[in-house]
């Protein structure tokens, strides 16, 4: 099988990691975060997870030089618990975005809210009809879909840079209010600290999935770890600034609560209410990234056994319809759960980040696995500390996780057990090997 060529230089790989990470979040979270807590403690929950994603991304960065490969996720997984890891990997990440998917829709709904005021059946139903529209853009194939995510990522920088610039005069007092929070002044439960950094920790997912195109990179020892300090660098400035922001104009009586809180700012910024459906815009093509990716791991797990060998099969034109339609019924069931139940989609965000925290514990347990001398105590030790901070307050929710790693676990066993008794240890591995290969070959064709 031919092998990826080593075509992405740093130049590319941090314009692959930027649009990696900034998308709903850079539009909901500054919003999210004051609907958790207050000013203060919305600022305080954003320096804290950026302190603590710092000891993550090392992690990442010195396992990204270590194995440069397409496999990713997955071979970090292997290394840390053996091939089961693969399994569990992929049902952790499957679950995240069996709810990811329809609280981005909601997120879009939210800002549709604001400008036709719809009612909370509106916005479900709104919801509804972007994820379906994600399904059928989707099915339309690849090409449709990088058309759209050019568009929606050019429209996304400009939306932040007008943000930015004509809203600096909120920049002064969110730094004041910063400077208050830094120093135990104002109105601060450290409850709702927790609660807050734990939603932010939304806006820090992405660096484990850049693992995946870490085998194009060019000059790997010297381009992998730049690529992660510099990239984590802009993106948190990005956001910093705009929670700055944010805290500022709620310090002088704007009111920005909510998924769509950052649509009061564009009361300050030209263009009003066609900036709101720009944001709609990047949103709904965000959910359509969303898609595409769940539905392509939905697609090799089927093809290695992880998932349903329904998943596992292609179109004519070598699309994963299957895999689609299961998302979309999915995406349509939860989002009338959430209406019927009246579940935030905070919550629902929470969830996922919760999945990713529990990834993350396979990813530091792979490091200290292969990493040698004393820093990688420092290391693993901070980044536990940080996951055990961000695990505290989900109490009895870590059942969900715990229930999809045992689940990865069971379907690893029972696709090996049978097999076992009618071939030997070398045929399973070929046959293994050739599932896999052929998993990645087709993904690779219909790109």
């Amino acid at each position: 099988m031919k092998k990826l060529e080593k075509t992405i230089t740093l130049k590319r790989g941090l314009g692959l990691a930027i649009c990696m990470l900034v998308g709903t979040g850079i539009l909901a979270l500054p919003g999210l975060a004051l609907d958790a807590g207050s000013a203060h403690e919305a600022i305080l929950g954003w320096f804290l997870i950026a302190l603590i994603a710092v000891p993550l991304i090392q992690i990442c960065a010195r396992l990204g030089l270590k194995f440069p490969s397409t496999a990713g996720l997955a071979a970090y997984a292997e290394e840390a618990v053996g091939p089961w890891g693969g399994y569990a990997v992929s049902y952790l990440v499957g679950g995240s975005f069996f709810f990811g998917l329809p609280a981005v829709a909601l997120i879009g709904s939210e800002y549709m809210k604001q400008l036709f005021n719809l009612s909370e059946s509106g916005v479900a139903l709104f919801a509804v009809v972007l994820v379906t529209l994600m399904f059928i853009s989707n099915l339309a194939g690849m090409k449709a879909i990088s058309v759209i995510n050019y568009a929606a990522l050019a429209v996304l920088f400009l939306l932040t840079g007008l943000l930015i610039i004509f809203n600096l005069d909120f920049l002064g007092s969110g730094l004041e209010t910063a400077a208050e929070a830094l120093g135990g002044r104002g109105n601060i439960d450290l409850n709702n600290v927790w609660k807050i950094s734990a939603l932010l920790f939304w806006a820090f997912l992405g660096w484990e999935n850049l693992s995946f195109s870490l085998g194009e990179i060019k000059e790997p020892k010297r381009n992998v770890p730049l690529l992660y300090w510099l990239s984590f660098a802009l993106v948190t400035f990005i956001y910093i600034v705009l929670a700055l922001i944010s805290t500022g104009a709620t310090a002088s009586g704007v009111s920005l609560q909510g998924a769509a809180g950052l649509s009061g700012l564009v009361l300050f910024t030209p263009g009003g209410n066609l900036l709101i459906w720009l944001m709609v815009i990047v949103i709904a093509a965000n959910a359509c990234s969303w898609n595409f990716t769940a539905s392509r791991l939905l697609y090799a797990g089927g093809m290695t056994g992880a998932f349903p060998d329904a998943f596992g099969k292609l179109s004519k034109r070598n699309i994963p319809v299957s895999s689609l339609v299961g998302l979309y019924v999915l995406s349509i069931l939860l989002i009338l759960g959430t209406y019927v139940f009246k579940i935030p989609v905070s919550s629902m965000m929470l969830l996922v980040n919760q999945n990713f925290v529990f990834l993350y514990a396979f990813i530091i347990l792979a490091y200290w696995k292969t990493e040698t001398g004393w820093i990688k105590w420092i290391f693993s030790a901070l980044a536990l500390l940080s996951l055990s901070f961000l695990v505290s307050g989900f109490t009895w929710k870590i059942i969900y996780p715990v229930f999809l790693i045992g689940l990865g676990y069971y379907r690893f066993i029972s696709r090996k057990s049978p097999e076992k008794s009618t071939l030997s240890g070398k045929e399973l591995m070929v046959r293994e090997e050739n599932r896999s290969s052929l998993a990645l070959t087709r993904i690779k064709e219909q790109q």
